[in-house]
């Protein structure tokens, strides 16, 4: 991957790491349901301005959309996002953003798994290995507690 690639999602990432932080603060003076409706309207609201400048290009693809590709989006807008999203804020009200964050940046083992059966993806080993390390730098973040002792965690592994 060409390092310019590399440093774009790097800043993807460093955006990501923002929210927990503004997150967690938002759950503690508002109602969930609130930030995620609030949420919702702002990037509707940012939406419907990226809509203006591509109408024509969105308004080309539309017709092509079928039903398999209809239930595609349902599932990534409402089940990944939404739902995602409410859990992801249930979370952060009773713990430590930066340990929910980890926790759930769990999610290239999932990808790479769900990868390799539903898109074909080649899975290297530097690339299994590299997930799994990841994995294993979650679980220890995850198990950073004061009150923890090592031996626990090394009879989980």
């Amino acid at each position: 991957m060409h390092l310019r690639y590399i440093l774009i999602a790097i800043s993807v990432a460093f955006l990501w790491g923002i929210a927990p932080i503004l997150l967690k603060r938002l759950v503690t003076k508002f109602d969930k349901i609130t930030i995620l409706v609030l949420d919702g309207f702002l990037y509707f609201a940012f939406l419907l301005m990226i809509w203006y400048k591509y109408r024509n290009k969105i308004a080309k693809d539309i017709p092509k959309i079928d039903a398999y590709d209809a239930m595609l989006m349902f599932f990534t807008a409402v089940i990944t996002g939404l739902v995602g999203n409410l859990i992801y804020m249930l979370l952060l009200e009773g713990h430590d953003s930066y340990i929910i964050t980890a926790l759930v940046s769990i999610s290239p083992f999932f990808t790479l798994i769900l990868a390799y059966f539903f898109t074909k993806e080649k899975i290297t080993l530097w690339g299994a290995s590299g997930t799994i390390l990841i994995v294993l730098g979650i679980l220890m973040i995850a198990y950073n507690d004061q009150s923890y002792k090592p031996e626990g965690f090394l009879n989980f592994l």
